[in-house]
């Protein structure tokens, strides 16, 4: 009879650790408090030119899903590529760094761009999510506008972890309690308590 209580037991944490509906597992991969900033649907695309850095100065229109909210983000292009390339934020600047920058022209893209100005020049693609940059000595791009996480919910979820820890030992200890009285229950042994 202690054998298959023992296996019971042993059978029930793991159906407990493996399951994916702990709180813990559902917290860390529920994508709900994940929010994104991406270019607005009319991202307003201004560069700048920076000669002494050899930079481009990229302002535009982002988005916030957290707060569906719309902000002017300015950030240095050749600075920021690699970061802007793997997802992530760039560093972004003040827009007063405009200031004492020569003004590149944006052109939208469309399907028969003709009469294009002598360079520099942007040229926006069409679904406004990244630009071409064409200088004297040649184009340089796509470069896309970041699209990164907020990183706000995995702030949350570091803040929810002890409840959801909590949580699970509550169904931990629920479980070895069943285990624990079904296995009394069926010894035939009796107990009393004095508080």
């Amino acid at each position: 009879m202690k054998t298959k209580y023992i296996i019971q037991c042993v059978f029930g944490l793991f159906v407990l650790i493996l399951n994916n509906g702990c709180a813990t597992h559902a917290l860390w991969h529920n994508d709900n408090l994940e929010a994104w900033n991406e270019p607005a649907s009319n991202v307003n695309l201004h560069v700048f030119r920076a000669t002494p850095q050899n930079d481009l100065l990229v302002v535009y229109d982002e988005y916030s899903e957290r707060s569906g909210a719309t902000h002017t983000r300015a950030y240095w292009l050749n600075e920021n590529q690699k970061t802007v390339g793997k997802g992530g934020a760039p560093h972004f600047v003040g827009t007063n760094s405009i200031f004492n920058l020569a003004a590149i022209p944006v052109l939208l893209e469309t399907t028969q761009t003709v009469d294009l100005p002598p360079p520099p020049y942007a040229l926006l693609q069409t679904n406004q999510q990244s630009f071409t940059f064409f200088s004297e000595s040649g184009q340089s791009g796509p470069h896309d506008l970041p699209v990164y996480n907020d990183q706000k919910g995995k702030m949350e979820k570091f803040a929810l972890t002890p409840l959801a820890t909590a949580a699970d030992i509550t169904i931990v200890g629920g479980v070895f309690g069943y285990f624990f009285l079904e296995g009394v229950a069926s010894s035939g042994a009796s107990y009393s308590w004095k508080p």
